[in-house]
């Protein structure tokens, strides 16, 4: 019996991310009980908070890589930007550190889009965050949010209408020698060790899955993430 590699990649990484999953949860349950011990020291105690950020991390890389290789089906629906980014703002600006500006630009006449709302979320949540993170305290990052106009190389009849998000941090920009790389699996510039270099990775998958397209400007001082969705397709 011969296996298509695909389905084996698939069952490779399904059975791997459920048995990772097994072995943190019980790691997880036991490290809480450990932590609920008050008689500990403050090391011993801020040790186990590291440990337990790495268990966070570890089920975060293999549910993201699960994604990759299996994403889940796509929900369509219409989603009207205005209502769903103003319901993210309050997590937004939890990301952002002491002088860090946010500011968000959604015209209530815009369009709808239509595409997953789980996807849409993490994607702009995603991208949000590395602006953010690339800002540093006191910078400014704007998301602004507007009509489009249909991408080159995109189907003639795959969308009536486009929407533009795009994320601008005012961080050193992208280094040039790294510019072709910031899309490929487990590559990071993050000095964090719970960085699991799929970020963007996932990111640009759930984008075109949507049947969209992600790119991106950078210089010193400017950085520009721009995702492009179309609002609705021919019969729906």
């Amino acid at each position: 019996m011969q296996i298509e590699h695909s389905d084996f990649q698939d069952q490779l990484v399904r059975g791997l991310a459920h048995r990772m999953n097994n072995i943190l949860t019980l790691f997880n349950g036991y490290l809480g009980l450990l932590m609920d011990n008050q008689k500990l020291d403050k090391e011993t105690r801020e040790g186990l908070a590291k440990i337990k950020e790495g268990a966070r991390a570890a089920s975060e890389l293999m549910d993201r890589t699960h994604s990759l290789v299996r994403p889940p089906a796509v929900v369509w629906r219409e989603i009207n930007l205005h209502d769903f980014l103003h319901m993210l703002m309050p997590s937004f600006e939890s990301l952002c550190g002491p002088g860090t500006k946010l500011y968000l630009d959604c015209p209530d006449q815009l369009p709808a889009i239509w595409g997953d709302a789980t996807r849409v979320k993490s994607a702009i949540f995603e991208v949000v965050r590395n602006a953010v993170e690339a800002a540093f305290t006191g910078g400014n990052v704007h998301i602004v949010v507007s009509s489009a106009k249909k991408p080159p190389g995109t189907p003639a009849k795959q969308a009536l209408q486009w929407v533009s998000i795009s994320v601008t941090d005012s961080g050193p920009g992208i280094p040039e020698e790294i510019r072709d790389r910031i899309f490929q699996p487990f590559f990071s510039t993050k000095k964090k060790t719970n960085a699991t270099g799929l970020g963007l990775t996932v990111t640009a998958g759930f984008v075109q899955q949507m049947g969209g397209v992600l790119r991106y400007e950078s210089q010193p001082g400017k950085t520009t993430f721009q995702m492009l969705l179309p609002s609705r397709t021919d019969g729906t």
